[in-house]
């Protein structure tokens, strides 16, 4: 499988599960032409839920005043645009005020590329996300459980949910959200007492066998620096660096 269609597997992954929290939440999307926008007023200075993703450069080049309509009418005044390698949109957005902010690593594997190794420890399927809110809290700080509020406490048919329990209490858990054939990773945690055992990658291998045998191809995420290696042991290569653009209104 090559890159650029990982790549487009990993959008319209990122894009359904923001749709998905949209539906069943308190986040606000619009839907342009090729433009998909999501937001959070209840928070309006978390960036990491005020996102814009795009197809084509000149969708989003035309729908740059609307975008900023959308967050302006919200009360949002921090907004940003996910830029993939190779979209020639850096002139157009730093006319209208956006400036580039670092970025967050891409991965995607294949499954006919990749053998998977099965999980060396027992992985248990949790009936819904809601421990996994208190985990990501630990591990990445307060704002990054916020993902999961208002619909954490359901189940729901295409979100896969593992974890291992230790005395009581979820010491490494994460899920897969799948559309089509395609799997999405999101908010893999490790408590901060259970970190170095490897239970991160055991968690992975899980994720990814349940997935094929759910008839899944592929497999998509975007990294943090801390769970990179992680990722990597497991098969995933990276995609490129999407490049973060910001919006600060004021």
């Amino acid at each position: 499988m090559t890159d650029a269609e990982l790549v487009a597997r990993l959008r319209a992954n990122i894009v359904a599960f923001k749709q998905f929290q949209a539906d069943h939440g308190f986040l606000h999307s619009m839907l342009l032409p090729g433009v998909w926008a999501f937001a959070q007023p209840d928070y309006p200075r978390f960036l990491g839920q005020q996102q814009v993703f795009f197809e084509e450069p000149a969708a989003l080049e035309t729908a740059l005043p609307a975008l900023e309509d959308f967050y302006r009418r919200l009360g949002i005044r921090l907004w940003h645009v996910w830029v993939p390698p190779g979209n020639a949109v850096a002139e157009a957005l730093s006319r209208a005020g956006l400036h580039a902010e670092g970025g967050t690593p891409a991965m995607g594997l294949g499954f006919e590329d990749v053998p998977l190794t099965p999980p060396g420890i027992s992985l248990e399927q949790l009936p819904s996300q809601e421990e996994l809110i208190p985990l990501n809290a630990e591990a990445f700080g307060p704002e990054s459980g916020l993902a999961l509020q208002a619909w954490h406490s359901q189940s729901h048919a295409h979100v896969h949910v593992l974890g291992v329990h230790e005395g009581g209490r979820l010491v490494v858990g994460g899920l897969a959200h799948d559309v089509a054939d395609t799997a999405g990773i999101y908010l893999v945690a490790t408590a901060v007492s259970a970190r170095g055992r490897g239970l991160a990658t055991e968690l992975m291998r899980g994720l990814l066998i349940h997935a094929q045998e759910r008839g899944c191809t592929a497999a998509v995420l975007q990294s943090t620096a801390l769970g990179h290696g992680v990722y990597q042991r497991v098969g995933f290569r990276d995609l490129g660096n999407w490049v973060d653009w910001v919006r600060r209104l004021d």
